[in-house]
């Protein structure tokens, strides 16, 4: 493909060195994140949703990374046309679930501020997310397997909407167990890492509806899979605070 030939060595190092990087710190963080939700000594209830979203980054890094990082240090795809496949659909199964999951994370933070008896049927509706999150991933990812699809390589030759309901509180609720300030807060850093994490990927694939393809400038496809790899470790961080087994405090006699 056109501009493949054109990317330096230290270029191509320079992605592998942070894709292993990447990996190394989200798979630190993920594993925490998930011994911190579900060790013995938390009275915290954990959330399912943040639980799906650190599997579903350990997944990708560890099905997916070590391909493209090695890739990268080999200057070019070694692996053939049907590990290019396999990586196509493993990026596909985990890069879609982990979309729809920080989807479904804003949309349990707003709920949660928003109506007061979401707790009544919270546990019920995050499984129907995460459901129908995993029912999307395997939909799409089978597609290339089916024969539906193609998945080609980038020109480096190494390695999405989302819709914001407008948020009003419910005046008639008063939250007691969240304060709304950090709710949102929590909110809008989502929407933020969403928007860098994957804009690049997502221009990548609206460049051929308004252009050539094979005029995709080559920075940009390097920095797109490099920036949604991002995801592993900076998504999850928003969660570490809370997945903090709480202490157990010894009451004193006075």
């Amino acid at each position: 493909m056109a501009n493949q030939n054109h990317m330096s060595a230290w270029e191509h190092y320079l992605v592998g060195t942070s894709i292993f990087t990447l990996g190394i710190a989200g798979t630190f963080i993920n594993s925490i994140i998930l011994y911190r939700n579900y060790c013995k000594e938390t009275t915290r209830k954990p959330n399912p949703l943040v639980a799906n979203l650190c599997l579903t980054n350990l997944g990708i890094i560890f099905f997916a990374f070590p391909l493209s990082g090695l890739a990268s240090f080999k200057l070019d795809w070694i692996w053939g046309d049907e590990w290019c496949t396999y990586y196509g659909a493993v990026s596909l199964f985990f890069g879609f679930n982990i979309m729809i999951t920080m989807m479904m994370l804003v949309l349990d933070i707003f709920l949660q501020y928003n109506y007061g008896n979401y707790d009544s049927y919270k546990d019920r509706a995050r499984r129907l997310m995460i459901i129908w999150g995993w029912i999307n991933s395997i939909f799409w990812s089978a597609a290339p397997l089916l024969g539906w699809s193609r998945i080609s390589y980038e020109p480096t030759r190494t390695s999405l909407l989302m819709v914001i309901a407008r948020l009003k509180p419910n005046k008639d609720y008063t939250p007691i167990s969240i304060d709304y300030v950090k709710s949102y807060r929590k909110i809008l850093i989502l929407l933020f890492l969403f928007a860098i994490e994957w804009s690049p990927y997502a221009l990548v694939y609206l460049w051929p509806l308004f252009s050539d393809p094979n005029k995709i400038p080559l920075e940009l496809s390097a920095a797109a899979p490099v920036f949604a790899k991002f995801s592993v470790v900076f998504s999850p961080l928003l969660f570490w605070k809370e997945a903090k087994p709480e202490e157990n405090i010894e009451p004193t006699n006075t």
